[in-house]
């Protein structure tokens, strides 16, 4: 039988302990500002957070929750709360905001403007389901009552970066497939708040956002400003609705690459632009990256002949192509304007096929350089040449704008549910 050395034991034990201490010097605690056993100094979350609310929803009641200021962790905003957004919310890189399904976010419109942007390396995932999307509202139930939504990535834009018209943030990049997180099942009400006298929050803003995000039945509802609009970048985009928007429904600029299928709009009585309005760069129209959108199954309807609008303005040297379209209810169906667009044209850059038009006034019209301080003495000579281009497209088969009696189906309804309000 071995002997059992008493010192040794005794060493062994003074050094279990020791080590024992060192590892407490970490503290340990609930780490989720949320909980109700929240511990500001504990460093690392040992599982044992409690919650007033249980999450199950089973006979549980809600909490009164603010959401504020800047996102630095990992933070859940949960169904069975009461949510209220106030002033701009930014998450800021490193962490990612999750949105439970059928989870509710109502602005306060007496609180400074609200918005949610998230940043280059932030994540948003709002995974909503058909019978349970997310909201983004106000209690002001008008337009402009609160931003918007705004996310801003690594994609590549036209220019390489840029800042963000909301919130002095940087956007764009070289990442094609950077990855902002998810919106499924969406919708966001009552937005375009201000931002300065010229312009306007957007429902749901995509700054050089890319491929890796995954973004699909979301719909903006009676904002102030454009549906959606994207700044650049690569992020597919799928079954869209946009109701009642003041001004675009959907809008592409500084190179956006992405692909867009299944768009729906359709405008109010009383406010309304464009169905489309799609730019490559404003103040350089032949900028790299193009704006080069692959766009398929769209319907666009307008408020009427009578106010002057366009169902699609493609312009500022946009490439694309545009396919499967119903167009209704606007002056103009298709609209084309500025030299390095016709170029496009000619090049075979951008294409428009498919395209069924009713209740119009023209189904394509070509627009060369309206603007007095940049037309000068050639813009005769920029029409018939213009003119030309899109006559020799039509012949090619590039441009295909026919009435009433056109084939398209464009994005059709029957993926609509009790998600999208009419």
């Amino acid at each position: 039988m071995k002997t059992i050395n008493t010192k040794t034991l005794l060493i062994a034990t003074l050094s279990l302990a020791l080590a024992t201490g060192i590892t407490s010097c970490k503290k340990q605690g609930c780490t989720d500002v949320d909980a109700s056993n929240f511990d500001s100094k504990a460093k690392k979350d040992d599982g044992s957070c409690t919650y007033s609310t249980p999450s199950d929803g089973g006979g549980s009641t809600s909490s009164d929750v603010t959401l504020s200021g800047e996102v630095t962790a990992d933070k859940t905003i949960r169904a069975i709360d009461n949510n209220t957004l106030k002033g701009g919310v930014h998450v800021k890189a490193g962490s990612t905001l999750t949105i439970e399904a059928g989870a509710k976010l109502i602005a306060d419109p007496n609180e400074s403007v609200a918005y949610i942007l998230i940043e280059q390396g932030a994540k948003i995932i709002a995974e909503g389901t058909a019978e349970a999307p997310i909201l983004f509202t106000s209690s002001d139930a008008k337009r402009g009552s609160w931003g918007g939504l705004i996310l801003c990535g690594r994609a590549p834009i036209g220019g390489g970066t840029r800042t963000a018209e909301v919130g002095n943030v940087t956007y764009g990049g070289t990442d094609a497939s950077d990855n902002s997180g998810i919106l499924r099942y969406v919708r966001v009400e009552y937005t375009g708040n201000a931002i300065n006298s010229e312009k306007e929050h957007n429902g749901i803003t995509f700054n050089g956002v890319g491929n890796g995000t995954v973004v699909s039945h979301c719909q903006a509802y009676f904002g102030n400003d454009d549906g959606f609009e994207w700044f650049g970048g690569t992020v597919n985009c799928s079954n869209l609705v946009a109701i009642g928007c003041k001004d675009d429904s959907f809008d592409w600029t500084y190179g956006y690459t992405g692909s867009l299928t299944y768009l729906y709009a359709k405008q109010a009585s009383d406010e309304g632009d464009r169905g489309i309005e799609a730019d490559n760069d404003s103040k350089a129209n032949d900028n790299s990256p193009f704006s080069n959108p692959t766009i398929a199954n769209v319907t666009l309807i307008g408020r009427g002949v009578s106010f002057g609008t366009d169902g699609i303005k493609l312009r500022e040297g946009t490439k694309g192509n545009i396919s499967n379209v119903i167009i209704e209810g606007f002056n103009e169906s298709v609209d084309i304007e500025h030299n390095q667009t016709f170029d496009n044209v000619a090049a075979g850059g951008l294409k428009v096929s498919n395209v069924k038009t009713m209740g119009d006034k023209t189904a394509l019209k070509y627009s060369s350089m309206k603007k007095p301080e940049i037309a000068g003495s050639s813009w005769a000579t920029d029409s018939t040449t213009n003119a030309n281009k899109l006559l020799s497209a039509e012949a090619s088969g590039n441009i295909v704008v026919a009435g009433a009696s056109g084939t398209a189906t464009g994005s059709g309804t029957d993926w609509f549910g009790t998600w999208v309000r009419q």
